[in-house]
């Protein structure tokens, strides 16, 4: 590692000293280089990037790409951790197999108030494949065996394969499923994958947007709702088109079920002042025929532009959803 790249998205949060992203970046650069320097370590380089508004998580991953050299990239998001020899793991598998992606294993969990880790009793997103799957089976693996983990982090991507992702993708404020959005591109176009055995990343789940948080401006609200630009873009590529029939109805199925997880999100947390104002925006967001879905309790009907109905019984039972077209000539396995 010779250059380390930070940057933030223009968020005014501040840490319990008050610092922002500038700040405590730089502080924990001075940390970074007492201890490599007491480990006899070679000097590292800090690059800190901020845009001047938040554009959303696909722009700063698409901004961190622009500003970073070699032939590798590896992701790392500001509430996780980047498991001791974890670079070194990824280097000896790219030098050993110069994969395209390159995945090690994950664990998720939380840190207790003295930042000892604590895992989840369910791993997330800690699906990996050991071993080697060449070119269409990556995409196919990912979306209807789930065997690779769809998100960028706990992995090392190759630069030009994420450009060539990032081409597919237009400037889309979404902060949001946007890890679905890039690795449906870089899946489709990467030629091999390795998955390796070696435990690289701490994930600390339900510390953002896609927690249960209470939702209480518009702003939260066109956060949670921005899920909907992922399908939108992926809906309108000529790589959707480019799959084959089981692997596009997944992806529909993907889309049908995080409208169902904003529909729940919404109904759960947003506060009683804007609870109409939700659903317009669900609305604006989703498609106009889909405004039933927070009008009649615990019932959500027809949604046009996915084709399914989804129906519900009390809340906290199970959901049930029945797909039109997608499911026509499905044995009863496949429907499930």
């Amino acid at each position: 590692l010779k250059t380390a790249f930070v940057l933030s998205d223009a968020s005014q949060g501040k840490d319990e000293k008050g610092r922002k992203a500038g700040k405590i970046t730089k502080a924990v650069f001075k940390e970074c280089r007492k201890i490599r320097k007491e480990r006899a370590l070679a000097e590292i380089s800090l690059r800190f990037f901020e845009h001047r508004e938040n554009m959303g998580l696909v722009e700063v991953r698409r901004s961190l790409l622009y500003y970073s050299r070699g032939k590798y990239i590896s992701y790392v998001d500001s509430d996780d951790v980047l498991q001791q020899g974890a670079l070194k793991a990824f280097f000896e598998a790219a030098e050993k197999y110069d994969g395209d992606i390159i995945q090690g294993r994950s664990r998720a969990g939380r840190f207790d108030s003295n930042g000892n880790f604590i895992p989840s009793a369910e791993n997330l997103y800690s699906s990996i494949t050991l071993g080697q799957i060449t070119g269409y089976d990556i995409i196919k693996k990912w979306l209807s065996q789930g065997g690779i983990a769809g998100v960028l982090w706990a992995k090392i991507i190759k630069k030009s394969l994420l450009e060539k992702a990032f081409e597919s993708i237009p400037h889309i404020e979404c902060n949001m499923k946007e890890d679905f959005l890039i690795f449906f591109f870089l899946s489709f176009y990467a030629e091999k994958y390795i998955g390796i055995d070696d435990e690289v990343y701490l994930y600390r789940h339900s510390s953002g947007m896609s927690s249960r948080q209470k939702i209480d401006s518009v702003k939260k609200i066109r956060t949670v709702c921005s899920a909907a630009s992922v399908f939108a873009v992926i809906s309108q590529s000529d790589e959707l088109k480019a799959l084959q029939e089981n692997e596009i109805n997944c992806v529909r199925r993907f889309s049908a079920l995080h409208l169902e997880d904003n529909i729940k999100q919404l109904n759960d947390t947003v506060i009683p002042e804007l609870r109409s104002t939700a659903r317009e925006i669900l609305c604006e967001y989703w498609g106009q025929d889909c405004r039933n879905y927070l009008v009649v309790d615990g019932e959500w009907k027809e949604y046009t532009p996915w084709q399914f109905v989804a129906y519900s019984k009390e809340k906290g039972e199970e959901v049930l959803l029945e797909y039109k077209e997608v499911t026509d000539g499905l044995s009863e396995e496949e429907k499930r």
